[in-house]
């Protein structure tokens, strides 16, 4: 049976994710990119890209950059660096991107299928109306993350750091929460399938109805037995 919960709009005692980007003040007046060279990411804006793959190299930084509409087979940019910058309509089969760093990235309207960003660090990253994958966030360190009217597959905390992560009015079918660290971690605003690595939970806030609908699991993992 699927967790469902309402909103948690308005509610109270969960520190929220806190973001500072205001895309209509850092990316003001930022020049057009130029879309047969795409090799200018510093200040540049991109419309309608479409490559077979976009490889970016280890210590490359991407920052105050505008994408909207991002066609690629693959995006590889693993060690690399993405800094206030806004993407829409992204459409993106595999992302490698470990131990890779972002910091204040808006991500709108987009569909990424493999996204491996283990050992990556996240600190003021918004998904909004996206539908992922498999989202590989093993040992990343989150900071003020914020999932919005997505759908995910699978995303994978197991040995993640996060603080300050909300899930509001998302699907997910799995999430593993095997050896995580979290604060302020609010999973009330998702539905969820299946959890795994439910001691991993600890430092999450859930709902009512998601504490009903997991006690089984709870059960087991204190050994108790339900009776009646």
């Amino acid at each position: 049976m699927a967790i469902r919960t309402k909103s948690t709009r308005g509610r109270t005692g969960t520190q929220a994710p806190a973001f500072d980007f205001d895309e209509a003040v850092v990316l003001a007046g930022i020049a057009p990119g130029d879309a047969d060279a795409f090799d200018a990411f510093l200040g540049a804006a991109y419309s309608g890209i479409v490559r077979d793959a976009w490889q970016l190299a280890v210590g490359d930084t991407v920052e105050g950059c505008r994408f909207d509409g991002l066609e690629l087979g693959s995006w590889t940019l693993r060690g690399t660096h993405v800094l206030e910058s806004v993407i829409t309509g992204a459409n993106v089969p595999a992302v490698s991107a470990a131990r890779s760093g972002w910091r204040d990235v808006e991500v709108r309207d987009s569909r990424f299928g493999s996204v491996e960003v283990y050992d990556a660090s996240w600190r003021g990253i918004r998904f909004t109306r996206c539908k992922l994958g498999y989202v590989n966030l093993r040992a990343a360190e989150l900071l003020d993350v914020a999932f919005i009217d997505c759908t995910i597959d699978e995303i994978d905390l197991m040995d993640a750091a996060a603080r300050r992560v909300s899930f509001e009015g998302c699907r997910i079918a799995t999430l593993n929460t095997s050896g995580a660290k979290l604060t302020d971690v609010d999973l009330r605003g998702a539905d969820l399938g299946q959890v795994v690595g439910i001691e991993g939970l600890r430092g999450a806030t859930i709902s009512a109805e998601q504490l009903q609908l997991m006690a089984p699991a709870f059960a087991e993992l204190l050994g108790l037995t339900l009776d009646g």
